[in-house]
């Protein structure tokens, strides 16, 4: 049954049994796997999903359920969440699904067809390339997986929206393992992309051959560096910064007052090198669509400019609590899984966190710095968003002395608060790479500190 088939018979059912508004979303996804296991791809699949989401309202009491629709009919969807509903206690805060706005443009924007009709052996023979590129005498691609999908979604509400888009993304997660007698080190590479074309495997493969074996020839830290600037892969930093962006510029933090952003609407919150925007309409991010998974259109909504707080992201149920605009930031969607989506009610999230390139090339960065580190692995680039703070494993790295990468290190931590980092002026790199929800280039932080083990 075509989506919009679906959307509208769970729609017109639900306000016939009593919803005084009803939500429902509604997608279709076809993802194709490969896994890697010692070397090999061991597993090919091929999965086809419909599901659909439906938020079911009666006045202020709000219910929400799910279904792939395998084992049971349209209605028993809509009973159950009429059911749920029912016994719910009512949200003072809730006012209004979103009404319906102007949508434009194509929804095939975010779309790519080459990589929607991708068989297994392309993909197969892609993943060959990585391993090929990355294993020699002593390192090989102990497992990894590359993941494939094409996605259209539909939502319509009781209050007139009707909205569809379509997208496709490419997601990888590739671990190499080096070891040469008794020592043994690791790779690690993710990357994400709209286009399988966009990624270059054999790069990949490269980088974590070369990861891999400079671990084998890094030397464990044990010294303590105090106020040093870290420069960090985009990977690493872009997930760090962006994680804690994204907490405190949800209206849903800001609502809650959870974020320590809260009531601080035009003033300055970050050194005014710190420039970002949420951009959903990305042509690059992993997320971006014609609308938001409430049907609001997506947009590219300035944050933080020169370092002052601009605007935060909004929901229509957060928006409405401000009396705001949504900001199209309802958001179901995760850039590492397509499927799955439908299970949860929309939530304050980013879409594409997006900075934009500096003028310094990364190796002008670190040129230009006395005393640091220069990261490209993390354990995992944690930061807790409410207080800043952060003590992350290093897992791949090289000092930075005099403005040269000097010694390979393991066994240390960086230990700072990123609240207090971007205080001070933040090294924007010339390159840029997607990773997650981010669109960001190197970045170098001062005031961290490197702390041995």
């Amino acid at each position: 049954m075509p989506l919009d088939s679906i959307s509208t018979r769970v729609l017109t059912q639900s306000e016939k049994v009593g919803a005084s508004q009803a939500e429902v979303y509604a997608t279709r996804t076809l993802t194709r796997s490969v896994y890697i296991d010692d070397g090999i791809p061991k597993i090919v699949d091929a999965k086809k999903e419909t599901g659909v989401g439906l938020r079911y309202v009666i006045g202020k009491k709000l219910g929400f359920t799910s279904s792939t629709l395998l084992a049971e009919s349209l209605d028993d969807v809509v009973e159950r969440a009429r059911s749920i509903a029912a016994v719910s206690s009512e949200d003072p805060k809730f006012e209004s699904l979103p009404e319906p706005r102007n949508v434009s443009g194509d929804t095939s924007r975010f779309h790519d067809d080459s990589t929607a009709n991708v068989d297994t052996e392309y993909l197969v023979e892609r993943v060959m390339k990585l391993v090929e590129a990355a294993t020699d005498d002593i390192v090989t691609i102990p497992n990894g997986v590359l993941r494939v999908s094409s996605v259209d979604f539909t939502v319509k509400n009781s209050l007139g929206v009707d909205a569809e888009s379509s997208s496709t993304m490419v997601f990888g997660f590739f671990t190499a393992k080096s070891q040469d007698g008794g020592r043994v080190g690791e790779g690690v590479q993710r990357c994400w992309a709209r286009r399988i074309e966009e990624i270059d495997f054999a790069a990949i493969g490269s980088k974590l051959k070369s990861q891999a074996r400079d671990v084998l020839t890094s030397r464990p830290f044990h010294d303590k560096w105090e106020d040093v600037v870290a420069v960090l892969a985009p990977s690493e930093g872009s997930q760090m910064l962006g994680s804690l962006i994204g907490f405190s510029t949800s209206a849903e933090n800001v609502n809650k007052r959870s974020s320590p952003w809260a009531d601080r609407l035009g003033e300055q919150v970050a050194h005014k090198s710190l420039t970002l925007s949420d951009n959903g309409l990305s042509e690059r991010g992993l997320l971006s669509s014609l609308v938001d998974d409430e049907g609001i259109p997506s947009e590219k909504t300035l944050l933080i400019e020169d370092g002052i707080l601009r605007s935060y992201l909004f929901d229509s149920y957060n928006a409405n609590i401000m009396d705001l605009e949504s900001t199209g930031n309802g958001m179901r969607r995760d850039p590492r899984e397509a499927q799955g989506r439908f299970t949860s009610p929309v939530s304050c999230a980013v879409s594409t966190l997006e900075m934009a390139p500096g003028s310094k090339t990364p190796e002008a960065i670190i040129g230009e710095t006395d005393r640091g580190i220069y990261i490209e692995h993390f354990a995992w680039p944690l930061v807790d968003p409410m207080s800043g703070a952060f003590s992350n494993e290093i897992r791949n790295a090289r000092l930075i002395q005099d403005g040269e990468l000097t010694e390979k290190i393991r066994n240390a931590l960086l230990v700072g608060n990123l609240y207090e980092s971007i205080q001070k002026e933040i090294f924007v790199g010339s390159d840029c790479a997607v990773n997650n929800r981010y669109l960001m280039p190197t970045l170098g932080f001062a005031g961290v500190d490197l702390v041995g083990q």
